[in-house]
């Protein structure tokens, strides 16, 4: 095969379309991996928004409880046994 100028050049152009076009591929993937990286974001936020909100209400509710049980010793009663566990992961937030 005889590799002619004009052949050469007619693969070089080949090659730049195709590495043209990878790369637009490549830059559109990006730009939508990134717009998918600031909604999980958002959501992570809104969620940890959520989970703190949660364990407010939960150490408001273990007081209660807490204020309940002390009450019924005082009045001589023994309070019923907490049927509910706290998991170890939840613990220390707790």
């Amino acid at each position: 095969m005889d590799l002619s100028p004009e052949v050469i050049q007619a693969i070089s152009a080949g090659l730049v379309a195709i590495i043209a076009a990878l790369t637009a591929w490549q830059q559109k993937k990006v730009k939508e991996l990134t717009a998918r990286v600031v909604e999980l974001e958002k959501q992570m936020a809104e969620e940890r928004g959520k989970f703190k909100a949660a364990v407010r209400v939960i150490r408001g509710l273990q007081r209660y409880i807490d204020d309940l049980c002390a009450a019924m010793r005082r009045a001589g009663q023994d309070p019923p046994p907490n049927p509910v566990v706290i998991p170890a992961e939840l613990e220390e937030e707790i």
